[in-house]
C-alpha cells in the first residue's frame, strides 16, 4: 500500500486549504448577512397588527415597538445575550418576538458555523468521490470494449484498435476486479449506474475519436504499454472533453478548483498501479486522500478567525487609510483576515509566505486592483509586527 500520507502532502498543499478557507468563510458572511436581515424582516412582521383587528392600527406605537425591538435584538448581536434591563423596557409580545428572532438566527448561526468548520471535509470528500468515479468510468469503458471486440463482425469496423487495446489493459482489467470499487458501486456512492447511455456514448464519440489515442494506436505496435494509454485516457479525454467536465461540475459546484487535486490525485494512483503490476490485488490501493494533517490547520485557521472576527474588523478599520472598513470588499475582506490570523497567531508561519500566498490567492480571485490594496494593508500590519518585534528584543 501506498503512503497516504506522502499524498497528502502533495496533492493538498496549503495553499488549496487557504483557498478553501477564504470561499468557504465568504459564503459563511454571506449567509450571516442574510440570517441577520431574515430576523428582522421576521421582527418587523411579528409586530403588525392582524389586518383583520377592527381596533384601529397606532403606527407610532408600532414604529416605536419595532426600533426598541432592533435595539435589543442588536444589543444581543454584540453581548450574546440579551440584557435584562433591555428586555425589561418593552412590552411581553415585544419580548417574545425579539426572543424568537435571537433564538433562530442563532440556530442558523450555528448551523453556518459548523458547514464553515466542516468545509474541507466536504471538499475531500467531493474530491475523492471524483477520483472513485473516474477510476470507476475507466473500468465501464473496459466493459464496453469487451463487448465491442467479442462481436467478431466488428473486427475491422474503424476504432476497433483502441476497444483491443482497452480490452487487453493489465490495469484496466484489474479495476473491473477490484473489491473496493465493486462495493462503493454497490453502495451507489458514485457509480454510474443511473447513466450509463451516457458512458457508452462517451466512449463511441470521444474515446474512438481522440487524435491522440488513434495517433499513439498508429505508431505503437501491442501489446500497448498501459501507462501511455490510460494517460491519454484520463488526460485527453475524461480531463479535456466539455461534457465530461460539464457532467463533473453538475455533481460538485466547486469542480473548477477540485479537478487540478483529483487529476493529481489520478495520477498518483495511476503510478502506483503500474508498479505494483499485474500479479498484485489492485485491491489494497487506498483510493481516499485522509487529509488529517491539512484538516487540522483547516480548522485551527477557522476556528482562530472565527474567535478573533472582530479584532480583525478592528485591525482592518485602523490599516485601511483613507478608506472605511464597510467600502472593502468582502471578498477582499475575508483574504485580509484569514491573512491577518496566519499573521497574528500562526507562528511557525513566516508573515511574508503567508502575505504572499494570500496576494497570490486575491490576484486570481478578486479584482485586478484588490492584490495591490490588501498587499499594502496587510505590509502596513506587518510593519507594526516587525517593530513590535524589535522593541520587545530591547526590553
Amino acid at each position: 500500500m501506498h503512503d497516504t500520507g506522502l499524498i497528502d502532502s502533495l496533492v493538498l498543499n496549503r495553499r488549496f486549504i487557504r483557498l478553501q478557507a477564504v470561499l468557504n468563510f465568504y459564503a459563511f458572511y454571506i449567509g450571516k448577512q442574510a440570517n441577520y436581515d431574515r430576523a428582522l424582516d421576521q421582527i418587523h412582521a411579528d409586530l403588525m397588527p392582524d389586518v383583520f383587528v377592527s381596533a384601529p392600527v397606532d403606527t407610532a406605537q408600532i414604529a416605536q415597538e419595532s426600533q426598541q425591538a432592533l435595539a435589543v435584538f442588536d444589543a444581543h448581536l454584540v453581548s450574546s445575550s440579551i440584557p435584562t434591563e433591555a428586555l425589561g423596557s418593552i412590552s411581553s409580545h415585544t419580548r417574545t418576538v425579539v426572543t424568537r428572532a435571537v433564538a433562530n438566527y442563532k440556530s442558523e448561526l450555528d448551523q453556518d458555523t459548523r458547514k464553515l468548520e466542516g468545509g474541507l471535509l466536504e471538499a475531500l470528500s467531493k474530491i475523492n468521490q471524483a477520483c472513485i468515479r473516474i477510476w470507476q468510468l475507466l473500468a465501464e469503458w473496459t466493459c464496453i470494449a469487451k463487448q465491442q471486440t467479442e462481436r467478431s463482425k466488428l473486427h475491422q469496423q474503424r476504432g476497433m484498435a483502441v476497444s483491443m487495446a482497452i480490452s487487453h489493459s493489465q490495469v484496466l482489467q484489474g479495476l473491473q476486479q477490484n473489491r473496493v470499487l465493486d462495493k462503493l458501486i454497490q453502495q451507489e456512492v458514485s457509480g454510474w449506474r443511473d447513466h450509463l447511455p451516457l458512458v457508452e456514448s462517451w466512449y463511441h464519440r470521444f474515446i474512438k475519436q481522440c487524435p491522440s489515442v488513434q495517433q499513439y494506436l498508429t505508431l505503437s505496435m501491442p501489446p500497448y504499454q498501459d501507462e501511455q494509454l490510460l494517460i491519454l485516457l484520463i488526460e485527453d479525454v475524461i480531463f479535456k472533453e466539455l461534457d465530461i467536465q460539464t457532467f463533473f461540475g453538475h455533481i460538485d459546484p466547486k469542480w473548477s478548483i477540485h479537478k487540478r487535486i483529483v487529476k493529481k490525485q489520478i495520477r498518483r494512483d495511476l503510478m502506483h498501479l503500474l508498479q505494483e503490476g499485474a500479479g498484485v490485488s489492485v485491491s489494497a490501493l487506498d483510493w481516499a486522500i485522509d487529509g488529517k494533517k491539512e484538516q487540522y490547520f483547516y480548522t485551527n485557521l477557522v476556528q482562530k478567525t472565527l474567535q478573533k472576527d472582530a479584532d480583525l474588523e478592528s485591525l482592518i478599520a485602523e490599516k485601511a487609510q483613507n478608506w472605511s472598513v464597510d467600502r472593502v470588499m468582502l471578498l477582499d475582506k475575508t483574504i485580509i483576515k484569514l491573512a491577518l490570523c496566519e499573521m497574528l497567531y500562526f507562528q511557525d508561519i513566516p508573515i511574508k509566505v503567508s502575505i504572499n500566498e494570500y496576494i497570490d490567492l486575491s490576484k486570481t480571485y478578486s479584482t485586478p486592483k484588490s492584490s495591490q490594496f490588501i498587499n499594502g494593508l496587510l505590509d502596513a500590519v506587518a510593519t507594526t509586527l516587525s517593530q513590535r518585534a524589535r522593541a520587545d528584543k530591547k526590553n
